[in-house]
């Protein structure tokens, strides 16, 4: 599979569109590298709820493999064009299958709605969390494109860090808890974590910078 690269950015599709468009085709060439460009994101979802329901349960790459089988055989059905459709839909898959394995795990078959909106609630959080940190407006295709791509690789930077600093970022800036929650939940004091925090977003910077 060869997908040539466009001569006007702000107007032809962008790679990852041509890609979407190529797997819903049927092609499973374009589908495998397209969940490869995603695999980052979505481990970074799973393991940001991981802490709160599958601790020990249930590990986040395997749950992004879950998903992906799952889009595999689902992607017929996948009616959005863009990549940010396409990273939404991914998302909403891993809310079902995030709920399932907490039903599992309860013991109970029977859907939950108040988790299953818990749930869709949290994984939006991450993303926007992901969203905010990529500064700018996009005044245009190749622009908005681009902004998509950093998304990508602040997930990508993310899961590179040290578990203790990707979950100080993760409680403070995705649950939105304050330090002394945090410290809490890390078993650890409110200086030692503020501190760890510091560390943890100048390594982030550090990484994104490098890439």
């Amino acid at each position: 599979m060869e997908l040539n690269s466009p001569t006007d950015p702000d107007q032809s599709p962008s790679r990852m569109e041509r890609l979407i468009d190529a797997a819903r085709g049927g092609d499973a060439d374009a589908l495998g590298e397209l969940l490869s460009n995603y695999r980052k994101y979505v481990v970074f979802l799973a393991r940001s709820q991981w802490h709160h329901h599958l601790q020990g349960k249930a590990d986040p790459s395997d749950l992004a493999q879950e998903v992906f089988l799952a889009a595999h055989g689902n992607i017929a059905d996948f009616r959005g064009q863009t990549a940010e459709e396409f990273a939404g839909w991914l998302r909403g898959i891993l809310s079902n299958i995030l709920a399932m394995h907490v039903r599992k795990f309860l013991g109970t078959q029977k859907r939950d709605p108040r988790l299953e909106r818990q749930l869709n609630q949290s994984l939006s959080n991450a993303t926007g969390f992901l969203q905010s940190q990529i500064a700018g407006d996009a005044t245009s295709p190749s622009q908005h494109f681009a902004r998509h791509e950093a998304f990508l690789q602040l997930a990508d930077a993310l899961e590179a860090l040290p578990e203790d600093y990707r979950r100080v970022i993760v409680l403070r800036h995705v649950d939105g808890l304050p330090f002394s929650e945090v410290a809490k939940q890390m078993d650890r004091s409110v200086d030692s974590v503020e501190k760890l925090w510091v560390r943890g977003l100048s390594k982030l910077k550090q990484t994104m910078g490098a890439k």
